[in-house]
């Protein structure tokens, strides 16, 4: 039989029945009583993973309860497969005898301790603990003879890490993103640019006409900006006089506009003042414009161009049409002198032709 440990737990010490209870250790509960208890593996050499049999056999006082202990621990060295099974063996006389058979298994090998926590055994106002710390059980290694070298390897990952692909081509995707940045900022510029000269080459008519239409593209009365549209309209037309009159400067207020360009019969006067003064009391006074206003004011502003415009193409030609009246009259005055010298060339003179005869 492999019987592994017998113990045999007997004290004596009378029971203080005034004392709270407390763990007595080994100490019987009362004279003449008697704790017995006895373990056994079977088998006692197993196999990793196999399942072996340990048997705690207790013999206590009648009316004595035991708690049987348990592994907790799913992952000790040493487990349990299933529920302890306690089997009560009768009484007699005045003893009362109880078995537990644990089924367990081990996942290590060499001579392994199991683990078992202590039986308790309470009777009375007393704790007696039977320990089972001294119990083993061999286990031996599944191994050929010549690797039963035992080192664990390390523990793995449950699941093998996936680098996504684009964790692995950052790099280069950054540098394709800074490329591409830079050719867009560079066609940016570029395009800006070209407009800018575009526009430049641009008559001023021409220019304003393309500012005006680029206005209307915006939307901006629908976007209910009616009051930024009204005032870059005006813009454009500041700029377009700057550009066709030398006196009407950016730089100037619409007061000084309107004095410098006073005595200019090219510019409808009332029409510029009207304007200006709707436009300033929205610009500087944040007066409230309607859409249908804001619009009135954009095309009024239009109107001034073009009314300007069509006074400086009339100043234009008539320019041209005495340009070519001045050179048509010193074209003829220079005819007619060169006739009369020419006549004058052919007409003899009197004392050389009686000299001659």
């Amino acid at each position: 039989m492999p019987l592994l440990l017998a113990v045999l737990v007997a004290a004596e010490q009378p029971a203080r029945p005034s004392a709270p209870p407390t763990d007595t250790g080994f100490l019987a509960p009362r004279a003449g009583a008697r704790v017995r208890a006895g373990t056994m593996v079977q088998p006692d050499t197993v196999e990793v993973g196999d399942p072996f049999t340990f048997v705690v056999t207790v013999s206590v006082p009648a009316n004595a309860r035991v708690e049987w202990p348990t592994i907790a621990d799913s992952a000790a060295v040493v487990a349990m497969r299933e529920p302890v099974r306690i089997v009560d063996e009768g009484t007699r006389i005045a003893t009362r005898r109880e078995r537990a058979v644990y089924t367990l298994s081990a996942w290590d090998v060499g001579q392994l301790s199991l683990g078992m926590p202590d039986v308790v055994v309470r009777f009375d106002t007393a704790t007696i603990r039977v320990p089972l710390r001294d119990a083993k059980v061999f286990v031996r290694s599944v191994l050929l003879g010549d690797s039963t070298q035992h080192q664990p390897k390390p523990a793995r990952d449950l699941f093998p890490r996936v680098i996504p692909w684009w964790q692995q081509w950052w790099p280069a995707l950054l540098v394709l993103a800074a490329l591409a940045l830079l050719w867009w900022v560079w066609r940016r510029r570029r395009r800006a640019k070209s407009e800018a000269v575009s526009l430049a080459a641009l008559d001023p008519f021409a220019r304003a006409q393309h500012e005006f239409a680029r206005l209307d593209r915006l939307g901006l009365v629908d976007a209910g900006e009616a009051g930024r549209y009204v005032a870059l309209s005006l813009e454009v037309l500041r700029m377009y006089l700057a550009s066709r009159l030398p006196e009407a400067a950016l730089s100037l207020t619409s007061g000084e506009l309107l004095d410098r360009i006073g005595l200019d019969a090219r510019v409808p006067h009332d029409r510029l003042l009207s304007l200006m003064a709707d436009v300033d009391g929205i610009k500087f006074a944040a007066r409230m414009v309607s859409p249908a206003r804001a619009r009135e004011l954009a095309a009024a502003a239009r109107a001034v161009v073009e009314y300007v415009e069509a006074a400086e193409l009339a100043r234009r030609a008539a320019e041209e049409a005495a340009r070519r009246e001045a050179a048509a009259a010193v074209a003829r005055e220079r005819k007619d002198t060169e006739e009369q010298a020419r006549r004058a060339s052919r007409t003899p003179r009197g004392p050389k032709a009686g000299a001659g005869k």
